[in-house]
């Protein structure tokens, strides 16, 4: 069995081939079925060529094939199997021994055992391609250039993938550990991220739980490629027609491709390195063990006591930094502890040595929630400056864009909440009085910061033009501001396309009546009446007014390319969620708008009277005189 190389063996790869051939099969047979089958059922349906045309069927059949082809959880799900498949001889005692018993060294062990993996990867992609190509031709779809861009992709995040598997493999030699090492290294980054978010919401005054990881996300593959590659229909300007199709994330594949040959190098050291006796173990590199248990302990700990925190706040506000002490000691405790017992495959771990190594975890985790407790990173005092601002919200009864002369009065706002900070608790403690309100701001770097805070809305608070609560409530009050909130940021030129209105009978029974087009632009032109007449007012101040609004609502679908429904706009300023290709600007045209309306609405009201919607028999009604037999919330 002597290898004629020095660093590859046939009759391993033979062995491979023979041993492993149900998991390559079987990767070849859901590929099959997920892309020349699903294509050539999708071509020969009828149905796509009358709905969509000879030009849209095309390009809808190769766009579903791609999606397939691109999906990265299916190809990281498969690297991991065919990387454990391959060296799962390092999870037994007697198969490490036998294996590297054979006259062959270890540089053929890897390479061989690699590229066998990596081989049941590539070929059920290669043959499938060939396959969709083939059914595509046979249909008269000839856009399959688009499945060779997709190949190249779907190549790339393979090839990163199995590397990262494989190096995962290295660290342990108990096969049921190498799965989670491989979900907690493609996850790492932005878990970290959401722990340390978890516990600033928790301990520094007014920060958000919001996960922000931005370009560093590059840090967790799985999750970044996830969002990353997508394929979207490219659409004629303002037509229905679709004109070719665009792939995003090619670039980020190839940079993952770039860094699986630092994976595969890196591997292979910690291989050489590797010793057999390992086998079984959690952790087959010693001077990892003690990651493994401040890791465990850490994430652990943190993790469990922000679950509870956040259970126990929802009924009871209390001192939360004392708590989260508590929790952390305790979780840290079982969680040390149970990672020493996998370590050692023993309860026997109570070990002085150990004992010490949990203080000094202990003495790190408590620091760690010192320091945010005390505000050392200056999150909590963080306001931005005004010139480093692109856009400013302000979120009370709903979201407002403030105008940039008006957002030295917002930071002005924001920095005296902060300096009343324990004013403002004490009414949140006393669970009245306060409104929460957010403050989010768009920097021109691309950052975004955001800060939720209770607002004093007592009567006092209420009288007092230069509180909080009344100046913010001046900018609700701005016409402008609440038709944005109510049709869009571009609300002037909004295209309706339908609109309804709920109706009910004294009966209790139920009606949406569809108003035709001239019903639609009557209403809006009377709810405009009504919003300049400040009539809206009491239903959407709901901070500061308790009228009670009729449980009757009207809804608007509009198209408009040049404007966003504003929850969007606020929440997504720069469009990052939106997909960048023109298929996605033409599909997110469409919004609806849930207009709430009340009895101080006369100009509305007066209008569905005219126009017969509302009647002596279908009418408008408060919850409180709601008929009977009705529900309302």
């Amino acid at each position: 069995m002597k290898s004629k190389t020095s660093f590859f063996n046939r009759t391993i790869l033979k062995k491979n081939l023979t041993h492993f051939w149900p998991l390559w099969a079987l990767y070849f047979v859901v590929l099959f079925f997920a892309m020349p089958f699903s294509t050539w059922q999708m071509a020969t349906d009828q149905w796509y060529h009358d709905y969509y045309g000879n030009t849209g069927r095309m390009y809808r059949i190769i766009e579903s094939a791609v999606q397939i082809q691109t999906e990265p959880v299916l190809i990281f799900i498969v690297a991991a199997v065919m990387a454990l498949a391959v060296f799962s001889y390092l999870y037994s005692a007697k198969n490490a021994n036998m294996m590297h018993a054979l006259p062959v060294n270890r540089l053929e062990l890897y390479v061989t055992n690699y590229l066998s993996g990596l081989l049941f990867l590539f070929l059920p992609q290669i043959i499938n391609f060939f396959l969709t190509v083939l059914v595509a031709m046979a249909n008269e779809i000839t856009c399959i250039q688009y499945l060779f861009a997709g190949l190249v992709i779907q190549m790339e995040i393979t090839l990163f993938a199995y590397s990262l598997a494989v190096f995962v493999a290295m660290f342990t030699g108990q096969i049921l550990a190498m799965p989670v090492y491989y979900i907690v290294v493609n996850f790492l980054f932005v878990g970290c991220m959401a722990v340390i978010n978890g516990v600033m919401s928790l301990l520094s005054y007014g920060v958000d739980d919001r996960l922000y990881p931005g370009k560093w996300a590059v840090l967790s593959p799985l999750y970044y490629l996830f969002g990353a590659v997508r394929v979207s229909e490219i659409y004629e300007s303002h037509t229905e027609t679709v004109t070719g199709l665009t792939i995003s994330g090619m670039a980020d594949a190839t940079f993952y491709a770039a860094a699986a040959v630092v994976l595969i190098l890196l591997a292979y050291r910690l291989y050489r390195r590797r010793q057999i006796e390992t086998a079984g173990d959690w952790i087959s590199i010693r001077v990892m063990k003690p990651v493994f248990r401040w890791g465990v302990a850490f994430c652990g700990s943190m993790v469990l006591s922000i679950m509870l925190i956040f259970v126990l706040r929802q009924s009871h506000l209390f001192p939360v930094y004392r708590w989260m002490v508590v929790c952390v000691v305790l979780f840290g405790f079982v969680c040390f502890f149970v990672a020493e017992m996998l370590l050692c495959k023993s309860f026997k771990v109570f070990r002085k040595k150990r004992l010490i190594e949990w203080g000094g975890f202990t003495a790190a985790a408590v620091l760690f929630l010192t320091l945010f407790r005390l505000d050392a990173f200056g999150v909590e005092r963080y306001v931005p400056e005004a010139d480093e601002i692109e856009a400013a919200f302000v979120n009370m009864d709903y979201q407002i864009e403030v105008p940039a002369e008006d957002i030295p009065e917002l930071l002005a706002i924001h920095r005296d909440l902060i300096e009343h900070r324990e004013e403002c608790q004490k009414l949140e403690q006393e669970q009245g009085g306060y409104y929460y309100t957010t403050f989010r701001y768009y920097k021109k770097d691309g950052t975004e910061v955001t800060r939720r805070y209770p607002v004093p809305v007592t009567g006092e608070y209420l009288q007092d033009e230069t509180s909080a609560v009344s100046r913010i409530t001046a900018w609700e009050r701005r016409e402008e501001n609440l038709l944005r909130n109510m049709f869009g940021t571009a609300y002037d030129t909004n295209q309706y396309v339908a609109g309804s209105v709920d109706l009910y009978n004294k009966d209790g029974d139920f009606q949406s009546y569809a108003m035709d087009d001239e019903e639609i632009r009557t209403v809006v032109a009377a709810i405009e009446k009504d919003v300049r007449a400040g009539n809206f007012d009491p239903y959407y101040l709901y901070s500061i007014a308790d009228d009670v609004a009729y449980y009757n609502a009207i809804t608007f679908d509009y198209y408009n390319e040049n404007g966003r429904e504003m929850w969007e706009y606020y929440s997504d300023y720069h469009g990052e969620l939106l997909e960048t290709s023109a298929s996605a600007e033409h599909e997110e045209t469409a919004n609806t708008s849930y207009i709430n309306i009340g009895p101080d609405c006369a100009y509305t009201v007066e209008a569905l009277t005219e126009l017969g919607i509302i009647n002596d028999t279908w009418n408008l009604y408060r919850d409180d005189t709601m008929p009977d037999g009705v529900y309302a919330d």
